[in-house]
């Protein structure tokens, strides 16, 4: 994990997954451009990669922007023959999936290591 002040930082690893864990609290626009840029980064170095994990672990406000960010990446993945899974989720963002019928087209995990099963 990247101690730098920046609450946006997205950290990449390359393992059997891209993993990408956005450091702020509130996944707002600028964070989100920033995770998408670090995933189509990474997924141009690591195209063999089929799997893109987001561990939402930290985040406990997903804005309504955020939705449609989702969505997007979601796609973008899909375009590149991978799969988007979310993990991690706090309760009230799971909730809010549920609530807006997201939990149906996203596909979300427990934890980490749920997703990568």
């Amino acid at each position: 994990m990247d101690d730098t002040p920046d609450a946006t930082a997205v950290t990449i690893e390359n393992d059997r997954a891209i993993i990408a864990r956005p450091q702020a609290k509130m996944l707002d626009e600028r964070a989100l451009r920033s995770l998408s840029q670090s995933l189509d980064a990474a997924s141009g170095a690591n195209a063999g990669i089929r799997l893109v994990i987001l561990d939402l672990s930290r985040v406990s406000v997903l804005p309504s922007i955020a939705l449609g960010s989702l969505l997007q990446m979601s796609h973008q993945c899909a375009a590149r023959r991978q799969t988007l899974k979310l993990a991690a989720l706090q309760p009230q963002i799971r909730k809010v999936l549920s609530l807006t019928r997201l939990d149906e087209v996203l596909q979300l995990a427990d934890s980490v290591d749920a997703a990568l099963q």
